[in-house]
């Protein structure tokens, strides 16, 4: 099964090593578009790539969802900045984009029990 950074990357014709930094600018927040390029030197984006890198090796959305449901717990999430001033990745637009590329897990069909004559 292909990844949502191979899916994305083809779709996009971009090579594997742009995905992250695409897809970052793609889902941040518009509230941190005008402070980003001060921080990205910094570590201060560090939990947002951690997330786009996790999410990149997904092949299945819910691994993506696991992901983000996990993002708020990472330790550096805690700050005013990141919570309140929105100074992050939008977890909404990170799923809407593997929306787009990834599919869902597949439903588990109950199994067949033989019918008794």
């Amino acid at each position: 099964m292909l990844t949502f950074a191979e899916l994305y990357c083809a779709a996009h014709h971009c090579p594997p090593t742009e995905f992250r930094r695409r897809v970052f600018w793609r889902t941040l927040h518009p509230l941190a578009l005008i402070a980003a390029p001060l921080l990205l030197p910094t570590r201060y984006f560090e939990p947002d790539r951690e997330l786009i890198d996790a999410c990149a090796r997904a092949t299945r959305l819910d691994q993506v969802y696991e992901e983000i449901r996990e993002y708020p717990f990472h330790p550096r999430n805690r700050d005013w900045l990141r919570r309140r001033a929105k100074l992050r990745v939008s977890t909404r637009r990170l799923q809407a984009l593997a929306q787009q590329f990834l599919r869902p897990k597949p439903a588990v069909a109950p199994p067949v029990v033989p019918s008794t004559p």
